[in-house]
Parts: C-alpha cells; structure tokens; sequence
C-alpha cells in the first residue's frame, strides 16, 4: 500500500540530492507533486521521470527566497490537486567558509535568506493550506551543524539552521490543534552535489567520512526514507521532533 496515496506535496530544492529522491519517493508512495528549484531543465527531468514512472508531478523554477513564488507553489498545490498536505522545506545553501568576524553581513544574510527566511515563507502560505484540508505535515531540512556540532567557517549556516529548528518547534505547538505536525530533518554529511563541493578532494572526504560512525556518507535516497517517515501516517504522534539521520556523526567520539 502507498504511504501518501491521495496526498500533495511541496518539496523545495527538488532539481538535486536530497529534494530530487524526495520528489521522486513522494511520487513513488502516491503523492502528487509540486516540485520547485532553480533550475528548469533539471525539473523537467524530474518530472519526465515522475510520470514515466506512473506518478504524477509538476515542476515550478524558481528562487526559494521569493515570496511569490511560495504563494505560487501553494495555489498550485490547491488549484490542479485540491489542497496541500505535506510540505517539505529543503533548499538550502552552505555558502563560503570564514570565521565569524571575517562573514560579511551580505554574505550572512544571503545565507540566512535562502535556509530560515525561505522556509518561514513557505510555511507562512503552507499552514493555512493544510488547516484548510484540516491537517498535514510540514518538514523543514535543518542539520546537525548548529544542533550538536560547531564546524568552524560555517557560522551563517549554523545560525540558519539552528534557527529552522526553532521555528519548526514553535509552528509544532502553534498548529497541533489543527492536525497539522512540524520536524524537522537533521541530516548528516550526504553524497549530494552540494556535499561533493564541500568534500571536494579524496583527503577531505576521507577526513569527512571518519568523523561518521558509520565512516561513510548517507546516500540521498536514505534521507529521502526518512522525510518519508515523517511526512506519512507512520509518524502520527511526531510533531516538535528534530529527527537525526546523521551516520552517527554527532555522538561519534573514535
């Protein structure tokens, strides 16, 4: 039986990585899509694969930081599909590595924009979506860098996702009464385009790859069965949760 059959979905960063098996999983378990990136052409692959498949999406471009096109996206959702029932929040960007004191601050709120500013907007058009289909799931991508671990260089993008995860906390309490649940993601290093340009020589990725318990990177597609989990009836009694997938890099210590 399909996990999400009858449900639409939002997901965010969908042209790549995590967003792009998301999508694709989502459509897989009966969700009807609504699929958002940058990038055109790399939507329509993934809508052409969506529906070769015999699930049914449809790719909208553009920048996440737009207020409009996160008004756009929800009445897609409810215009062609009816309503909106899960949302997942997962662009992001990591942005250039330097210590706090050498960030400039259009460089740190470029990165605050695309990661918090963007899903606040998201949600702020999503929530009363799914209050209007009386429930949903809202899942917002955060990390372990801000929550357990502070890497140096990356203080934007620490405070950034830190910040997703109180937000995601402070929406779980505000809308439980409408049956709506808020998590957020928590994944670790992940062989993703973005994590390829962040362990972008065999010595970095070895380094990476040994602070993980499991000394390996996750593959997109076991995130993606995680935002699974928490987008489904599976998770009925989660909502507030910050669920880590990270290989064990946060209580890893050999």
């Amino acid at each position: 039986m399909q996990q999400l059959s009858g449900k639409v979905a939002i997901v965010t960063g969908a042209s790549s990585g995590i967003g792009y098996e998301t999508a694709r999983l989502f459509a897989r378990e009966g969700a009807k899509v609504i699929a958002t990136a940058r990038r055109q052409a790399e939507l329509d692959a993934l809508v052409a694969e969506i529906e070769r498949d015999g699930g049914e999406a449809v790719a909208i471009a553009g920048d996440i930081r737009d207020e409009q096109l996160a008004r756009t996206l929800v009445e897609t959702a409810v215009g062609r599909y009816g309503g909106l029932d899960i949302a997942f929040n997962n662009a992001g960007a990591t942005g250039e590595a330097a210590p706090v004191s050498d960030i400039p601050t259009v460089a740190w709120q470029a990165i605050l924009d695309t990661n918090l500013t963007s899903a606040f907007l998201g949600a702020k058009y999503q929530l009363p979506a799914m209050t209007k289909r009386g429930g949903g799931s809202i899942i917002f991508t955060s990390s372990f860098v801000g929550s357990t671990i502070g890497f140096p260089g990356m203080g934007a993008y620490a405070a950034s996702k830190a910040g997703l995860i109180g937000l995601m906390q402070v929406i779980a309490v505000e809308y439980a009464g409408r049956g709506i649940r808020a998590n957020a993601l928590l994944p670790g290093g992940t062989d993703t385009p973005m994590g390829r340009a962040t362990a972008n020589t065999p010595e970095i990725r070895a380094f990476v790859e040994g602070l993980y318990a499991l000394k390996r990177l996750a593959r997109p597609e076991e995130i993606a069965r995680s935002a699974l989990y928490l987008a489904s009836d599976a998770s009925s009694f989660t909502t507030g949760a910050s669920l880590m997938v990270d290989g064990g890099v946060s209580v890893n210590r050999t």
